[in-house]
């Protein structure tokens, strides 16, 4: 019986590309199972560049609002408190309007990114006043 063997650097070769072949079977499921990369989606640019927009507002509102609160130049506790509120408001709101986005509902999702901009505005400012 004859047996075929590799060479150590063939072995090695083959090895890597079965893991590239892997890596890129797995992104294009991956692309797939989300609704909004699907090729054949149906989706509206403008109103998914918006959500992502919005994400970025509320990050941005986060990262303000950590650095004040790890500072300790908040206002008050209850200035942290209304922050900490109109930002996990965001939050939800964020997974609403990706919803609209992908139901391509611009009569929802306006609204709601209006909110989440009212909401991430007020708590930038909020978080930028000084201790009196």
């Amino acid at each position: 019986m004859m047996r075929h063997t590799f060479s150590r650097g063939t072995g090695m070769c083959l090895s890597a590309g079965i893991s590239a072949l892997l890596v890129i079977v797995g992104l294009a499921f991956s692309a797939y199972a989300d609704p909004l990369l699907r090729p054949d989606h149906g989706r509206d640019l403008e109103a998914v560049q918006a959500v992502h927009k919005a994400e970025h507002e509320v990050d941005r509102a986060w990262e303000v609002f950590h650095k004040a609160a790890l500072g300790g130049t908040l206002a008050s506790p209850a200035v942290q408190a209304d922050v900490e509120r109109a930002l996990h408001e965001s939050r939800e709101l964020l997974v609403k309007a990706r919803e609209a986005a992908d139901r391509g509902d611009r009569a929802s999702l306006q609204p709601i990114l209006d909110r989440i901009h009212e909401l991430t505005e007020r708590a930038i400012q909020e978080s930028q006043e000084q201790k009196r």
